[in-house]
């Protein structure tokens, strides 16, 4: 084994992946620093302890730091951000030890949503009207000064879907910000403040990049399909697209990642195609969660995965790497199961009612008879996953309404 050590921020859903792959492709040694123990249990169920060589938890900057520099001898080699809840703490480890750094004084920017927003509208980048307050009575004056057609409310700093609401009146702004005020979202922080918006209308895109020394390369485009449940917005299905039909949304990706000062390494971003051009909802400073790395290496010419460490571990390679574009070879659905409420699970029926369709590739669900399951509100809590493949987009549509309409039925999975 080498003697060169990567550290892994915050290793969870998609960023779980990441040591073995450094091992596979570098021979590296891979350490592990757990920053959050508050994280909803699905996603903690996503770290494996055996694949590091050590394991640190995080009690303050200080002294993380120096546990590793004491068991190392020395600060690691190279440092990679594992998941959202982690961006922070990877900001200034990596500055610390300079081990090429984003833009540190925007780091918050990287976070924070309200300051995201802010840093776009001071660069002359087109943004969401926003506002942030812990006080009912301020957003409500705010609503009155920007009368909107509807707004979304939400924490700061939430992820997956955590926590959004779309209001359309005060009587619905009121219940969202009673519901969200003084909670904790999953990352464990408190919400003494809200994020109001307005709300833009169009389809909705994610764009995951990898960038080194200030160069942008994107490597793949999503679009979400959203349905709403209770008034909230559920991720429905992720859809492959082709990265070379959409230019506009491809520069306006750039321009922000610059804004925010993302230099190096993975970016997730989220941005509608409203009706004046594209717009960010929100940018993540790490590598996309979930199934959409391992899907972008099944469809695309280019891995998400690869190129992420890539740019962390070895920058010099970056430019032999972005010499040809992104090329989609096959389409893929990422199709999240909705549970419409809780209850026990009596059965499940997934594979039984979807693995004869030409499309069908693989489902994921952790669920079996008897489990309690929560209803679908957000993100985290879709019970589970159907993936499907074409090289054909309209055999694929077609196999993704057979789904949607055996769910709907009620044919996917029973709850008593």
């Amino acid at each position: 084994m080498n003697d060169k050590y990567v550290l892994i921020v915050d290793p969870f859903s998609s960023g779980a992946i990441f040591a073995n792959r450094v091992k596979e492709l570098y021979g590296y040694n891979v350490i592990a620093l757990i920053t959050n123990n508050n994280l909803p249990p699905t996603i903690v169920s996503t770290f494996k302890e055996e694949d590091y060589s050590a394991v640190f938890n995080y009690a303050s900057h200080e002294e993380a730091a120096q546990q590793i520099e004491l068991a190392l001898g020395r600060a690691p080699d190279f440092i990679i951000c594992g998941s959202e809840p982690g961006v922070l703490i990877f900001d200034l480890l990596c500055h610390r030890w300079n081990l090429l750094p984003n833009l540190f004084k925007l780091s918050q920017a990287r976070r924070d949503k309200y300051l995201m927003q802010k840093q776009l509208m001071l660069d002359g980048i087109r943004y969401i009207p926003h506002y942030r307050s812990g006080q009912l009575s301020k957003i409500l004056t705010w609503c009155e000064e920007n009368p909107f057609k509807e707004y979304v409310i939400k924490p700061v700093c939430s992820f997956g879907t955590e926590g959004v609401f779309f209001c359309k009146n005060t009587a619905e702004i009121k219940n969202a910000f009673n519901l969200l005020i003084n909670t904790f979202d999953y990352s464990g922080n408190k919400n003494k403040e809200l994020l109001i918006e307005q709300k833009i209308n169009g389809i909705e895109y994610v764009v995951d990049a990898v960038s080194s020394n200030g160069v942008h390369f994107i490597v793949n485009i999503f679009k979400y399909l959203k349905q709403k449940v209770n008034g909230i917005p559920i991720y429905h299905q992720m859809v492959t697209e082709p990265v070379n039909l959409f230019p506009e949304l491809v520069d306006y990706t750039k321009s922000v990642l610059t804004s925010l000062g993302i230099k190096n390494g993975t970016s997730h971003n989220e941005i509608i195609m409203s009706s004046n051009g594209p717009v960010l909802i929100e940018s993540g400073a790490r590598m996309h969660g979930g199934l959409g790395p391992s899907l972008v290496e099944r469809c695309n010419s280019h891995s998400l995965i690869d190129m992420s460490l890539l740019v962390r571990i070895a920058p010099h390679q970056f430019t032999d790497a972005i010499c040809t574009s992104p090329v989609l070879q096959r389409y893929a659905v990422e199709y999240f199961l909705c549970a419409p409420n809780q209850g026990h699970i009596k059965e499940i029926n997934i594979e039984k009612q979807c693995s004869t369709l030409k499309s069908y590739g693989f489902t994921i669900c952790k669920y079996k008879p008897n489990d309690y399951l929560q209803k679908t509100t957000d993100l985290v809590t879709s019970y589970g996953r159907i993936v499907l493949f074409n090289e054909e987009y309209l055999a694929l549509s077609t196999d993704v309404q057979v789904v949607a309409d055996l769910e709907k039925k009620g044919a996917l999975i029973s709850i008593i």
